[in-house]
């Protein structure tokens, strides 16, 4: 048995602006999850839509999807609380509302480490070096193992021995750098994942996620309008708010919401360990949704029903229906190559990107752009023109391959709220769009240098067509390329980092 793993934390370079000449394959990095980061785009044979050799402005009826989207990053911390042997529910997990036992993590000056706040994910789960970090080692460590995989292959990881897993936005981090212990939520009794430290040459980062075990009792709110900025280890991270509450709290009101579907090999009640047979207290299988505290956790994840066509509308073009698993871990989103099949997508694909997973480098996977993509919610359906999507065949927490994936960047300028549930009715919450200033390309609020930079990796000069998908949000005046006009937009526009930028500007 094979279980998905969610989005990794990737910190990768830059091909720069100056080196770029023909326009090899260009580094990026951008989560697509199922232990997997987009690490190289190029361009395909068929990403330019051309008129007498320059790139022609097309209007679309719906919003186009950045290839990349948004990342809720949070706080990981751990502590040493389990449940005793003569527990009534010695396997299961504990829902905890804010830090409950001791620290385990040998490093005292790093008692938490940046993860993602990861619905693709069926296991707790953290690399080996963080891992470390968190203190899953020596005593808290098992000899038992599980195959874990997504992009890149399968390979087997050690798990761990009971204990807290816990999480909060970077609102709890203070100044200083310290998290506030009091303001996180949590579960113990957890036996998490440690996998492999990613090995690809790019300089990917696997760090920490916490996934369905945790966040299936928890209702968690991503805003985007609210982004923070935290140092951590010399390393800046920028990210949504993320505030992580009960599922009796009373929520945000947002326009619009879509159900979700609870997904896996059988139904699930609660969350627990399997034990292993020699002691009947070590766990053999980590921590993952489970019908019963003794059943065998086969784990589970949240779906959502998307139709896709490619090509007009017509009598004999209809839109072709899609179980896609809902991913907070995944920047970008993914269909089969069988649903791609389905859609008669062409051959030769729009671009092509290099993905780096726990098992390793995969290069040259095709990517198309999806005509238009619909998402039906109370509300009203959410609908979008000309969608990105890699084409890769992951396997599914229900058995066989995954129609597809569906993130982050569907929703990369809303507000949302993952509202699971493992009893009644799942919903995403959406907001309507926040207005961002055009060039404000980090989405931080301002229009500064680090988004001069992003288009200045972006720029190619007029009629040269775009570097790749990822810059198709910095091609302001929508003409194809990005040059001396878009670059002007952002002149404009400058705010400094200091200063709010002004919403309405090069719109």
């Amino acid at each position: 048995m094979r279980f998905v793993v969610g989005g990794v934390l990737a910190v990768c370079g830059v091909w720069t602006a100056a080196a770029r000449g023909a326009m090899p394959p260009h580094e990026v990095s951008i989560r697509v999850g199922s232990g997997g980061s987009i690490v190289a785009v190029q361009k395909g044979p068929a990403a330019q839509q051309t008129l007498g050799g320059v790139a022609a402005a097309v209007t679309y009826p719906f919003p186009r999807p950045r290839l990349a989207g948004f990342s809720p990053l949070v706080a990981i911390t751990t502590s040493n609380k389990k449940r005793g042997p003569l527990d009534d529910s010695p396997y299961e997990h504990l829902l905890e509302s804010t830090y409950a036992g001791q620290h385990i993590n040998p490093f005292p000056d790093a008692d938490y480490v940046i993860g993602i706040l990861d619905s693709g994910s069926v296991v707790d789960l953290a690399s080996d070096f963080y891992g470390m970090v968190l203190g899953l080692t020596g005593q808290y460590m098992t000899s038992n193992t599980i195959p874990i995989g997504g992009v890149g292959g399968t390979v087997f990881a050690p798990i761990s021995q009971p204990l807290g897993v816990f999480a909060a936005g970077f609102s709890a981090i203070n100044s200083n750098g310290n998290l506030n212990f009091s303001a996180v939520k949590g579960h113990s009794n957890v036996s998490a994942v440690v996998a492999p430290d990613l090995a690809c040459g790019n300089g990917e980062e696997l760090t920490a996620v916490v996934g369905t075990p945790f966040l299936a009792f928890y209702n968690s709110v991503i805003r985007v309008d609210t982004p923070i900025r935290v140092l951590y280890d010399t390393k800046t991270y920028l990210s949504p708010s993320v505030v992580i509450q009960s599922q009796s709290t009373s929520l945000p009101s947002f326009p619009r919401r879509f159900a979700m579907e609870v997904g896996g090999l059988e139904p699930v009640m609660t969350a627990s360990f399997f034990p292993d047979f020699e002691d009947l207290v070590t766990p053999f299988m980590p921590t993952m949704l489970s019908f019963t505290p003794a059943s065998f956790p086969t784990g589970a994840a949240f779906f959502a029903n998307v139709s896709l066509r490619q090509g007009e509308a017509g009598p004999n073009n209809t839109p072709t229906a899609a179980r896609l698993l809902v991913d907070t871990g995944a920047q970008s989103s993914i269909i089969s190559p069988a649903m791609a099949a389905n859609l008669n997508l062409p051959i030769s694909p729009d671009f092509l990107v290099d993905a780096c997973g726990i098992g390793g480098l995969v290069t040259n996977i095709p990517g198309y752009y999806v005509d238009y993509v619909k998402i039906h919610a109370l509300g009203g359906a959410l609908e979008f023109s000309r969608a990105p999507f890699i084409v890769l065949d992951l396997g599914s927490p229900e058995g066989g391959p995954l129609d597809g994936v569906l993130g982050m960047n569907f929703f990369w300028n809303r507000n949302v709220i993952l509202q699971p549930s493992i009893a009644g009715s799942s919903f995403f919450h959406v907001s309507d769009p926040v207005p961002f200033a055009a060039p404000d390309f980090d989405l931080d609020l301002h229009v500064d240098a680090p988004d001069w930079a992003i288009q200045e990796f972006c720029f190619t000069g007029p009629g040269v067509g775009l570097v790749g998908p990822e810059c198709a949000h910095t091609d302001i005046d929508e003409d194809g390329d990005v040059d001396i006009a878009d670059f002007a937009v952002l002149q404009r526009c400058y705010s400094g980092p200091d200063a709010p930028a002004d919403t309405t500007c090069g719109h």
